[in-house]
């Protein structure tokens, strides 16, 4: 197996690509524990899922990978990928770390204890009052944006318009991008866009159904 040190080393180079760098992330994320990161509230047959979900793994072995540390989510839910976020960071950055998580209501309050380093905003992602908090609330470039919102194109569109122009992310990860046409749509415009920069990594993080997309814009 390859370390993460060397890894690191390898993803600097042109050759390696993005497929690599996500296979390596889950490899990482599946040997964290995130026992304690609840997917929450859903409106499928299970109405509340107490246990990780396959994804969470994945976003914190990448956070872990590429030792990122300044991540805002636009779509908190119940708080399980924000907190599967935090699980990655390396535990020297946490105190220089800015975590931010955006969604129009709160849940699970006595869960967010114990993540007192993750911002929460409340509030419509796409007003501009509630815009200008969130982008206020990082003092530079953000190593990642993470969408999982309202699944739908002007939606999602007019997020990572505001937010991605803004805050120039590393990195963009998108839920849900094979949900419904809409979605579909819009993954097409972006894999046209970003070409090999832009990976359908549905199949790693074991979401072949509702589809799971990452970009690197730099």
């Amino acid at each position: 197996m390859v370390s993460v040190t060397v890894f690191k080393d390898m993803i600097k180079s042109p050759e390696t690509d993005l497929s690599k760098i996500c296979e390596r992330a889950m490899d990482i994320g599946m040997e964290l524990d995130l026992s304690d990161c609840p997917y929450g509230e859903t409106t499928g047959p299970c109405s509340f899922i107490k246990r990780p979900t396959s994804y969470y793994f994945f976003l914190a072995g990448f956070v872990s990978l590429l030792r990122l540390k300044s991540i805002l989510e636009i779509g908190t839910n119940y708080g399980g990928s924000i907190m599967a976020i935090s699980k990655g960071l390396h535990p020297d950055d946490i105190k220089e770390s800015r975590l931010v998580t955006i969604d129009i209501i709160r849940k699970n309050e006595e869960g967010f204890k114990g993540y007192p380093h993750i911002r929460r905003i409340e509030g419509d992602s796409l007003d501009g009052e509630v815009a200008r908090r969130v982008i206020n609330s990082f003092d530079k470039e953000v190593d990642l944006i993470y969408l999982d919102a309202v699944h739908e194109y002007e939606h999602t569109k007019r997020n990572l318009d505001i937010y991605a122009d803004k805050l120039n992310p590393r990195y963009v990860v998108l839920d849900d991008i094979r949900q419904c046409d809409e979605m579909r749509r819009l993954w097409g415009e972006l894999k046209c866009e970003f070409g090999d920069r832009a990976f359908d990594a549905s199949d790693i993080t074991i979401r072949k159904g509702a589809g799971f997309g990452v970009i690197k814009r730099k």
